[in-house]
């Protein structure tokens, strides 16, 4: 069976639409039930009780949730990616991230993003990585929170 061809490149400079995510208690209490963070104590009540309170960092180990949650917020697979994640296969590459300021807990925080590269590569099946670099900031002080690359390989 022959696929149809698609060429993404023409997606290099792609401006992704802006999104919004909330740093929630709940979902950082969840977080930290999975991911151990002995630092912030996700086994005492203190700690959960400090999540409700206003100026609370989020442990450095959420970030990359968040940057995961946020980028699938940018984007539409078929109309940004050309790709049907209906029939076609889709997985996360490499992540990098800087950080800049801590995650803050109930703070709204600003996604933007935008395909820096894609390219072709050929294992056993041929696929396309697609990377994207994003700047997420605090929607308040519009200052950076953390930037970085993350990648998505669509399977042809």
């Amino acid at each position: 069976m022959d696929l149809e061809v698609i060429d993404r490149r023409s997606l290099i400079g792609k401006k992704l639409r802006g999104a919004t995510y909330t740093v929630s208690a709940i979902d950082v209490s969840d977080f930290l039930g999975v991911v151990p963070e002995p630092e912030y104590a996700a086994a005492t009540s203190a700690y959960v009780t400090s999540l409700k309170q206003s100026g609370t960092p989020a442990p450095p180990s959420f970030a990359p949730f968040v940057a995961v949650l946020g980028l699938l917020k940018t984007f539409d697979w078929q109309d940004d990616f050309l790709f049907n994640y209906q029939t076609g296969t889709a997985m996360f590459g490499e992540q990098k991230i800087e950080f800049h300021a801590p995650l803050i807990v109930e703070e709204s925080v600003v996604i933007n993003a935008s395909v820096t590269d894609v390219y072709e590569k050929c294992g056993k099946r041929r696929f396309d990585v697609i990377e994207v670099s994003f700047v997420i900031e605090s929607e308040s002080e519009r200052s950076p929170i953390m930037s970085g690359q993350q990648s998505y390989i669509l399977f042809k």
